[in-house]
């Protein structure tokens, strides 16, 4: 290997390097973004603030102890998820210097067909394997509620849940293409910054 090669291998390597960590970067950054549109959206449809946490850490322990540490869990979860579908949705780019070249232009559509596929291979599983059979074991209760020290703030019956999941399914394609979408174009944007074009 002469002195030229082993330059370009560790150029490509700190290529890549720099795009899976601008990745990871950008899937925490996307998770935040479809964090507040997840809170916002639970509060225009009337569910105590954080039920999607608060379910996603039920799903996960198989416990029903509703606090805001739950709260704090599932956020955390569901940043760290971001971060590592970040870094899994930037490998491509990372490791191909044709697929990166590519992302310049066609980051909005890598993005938004990430985005779905997520959805399609992870939201979906998650909500009918999981999610939707841990409801219906609890079907009947009024499981999730907003507690204060005066007493209960709100509480929503499971069977109004279960009875919202077409909305949760169809508004959960649309996040999860945004959140694609801002992970991809920030890829891009973080990687170009940290080594050039």
């Amino acid at each position: 290997m002469t002195v030229r090669d082993s330059r370009h291998v560790s150029l490509q390597k700190s290529r890549g390097l720099a795009v899976a960590g601008a990745g990871a970067a950008s899937g925490l950054i996307g998770s935040l973004a479809v964090s507040a549109l997840i809170l916002l959206g639970e509060r225009v449809a009337g569910l105590p603030v954080g039920t999607f946490y608060l379910m996603l850490v039920s799903a996960v322990s198989q416990a029903q102890d509703y606090n805001t540490y739950a709260i704090v869990q599932g956020l955390l979860l569901h940043m760290l998820a971001g971060t590592a579908i970040g870094l899994a949705v930037s490998a491509p780019f990372a490791i191909s210097k044709k697929a990166y070249a590519s992302l310049g232009r066609l980051a909005p559509a890598y993005g938004l067909g990430a985005g779905a596929l997520v959805w399609a291979a992870l939201f979906l599983p998650v909500t009918y394997g999981t999610m939707m059979p841990l409801l219906q074991s609890l079907d009947g209760q009024s499981v999730v509620s907003q507690r204060a020290p005066i007493g209960t703030l709100f509480s929503i019956a499971v069977s109004d849940m279960l009875a919202m999941i077409d909305r949760i399914i169809y508004t959960a394609l649309a996040f999860n293409m945004l959140f694609g979408l801002v992970t991809l174009v920030l890829t891009r944007a973080f990687s170009e910054a940290a080594i050039g074009r």
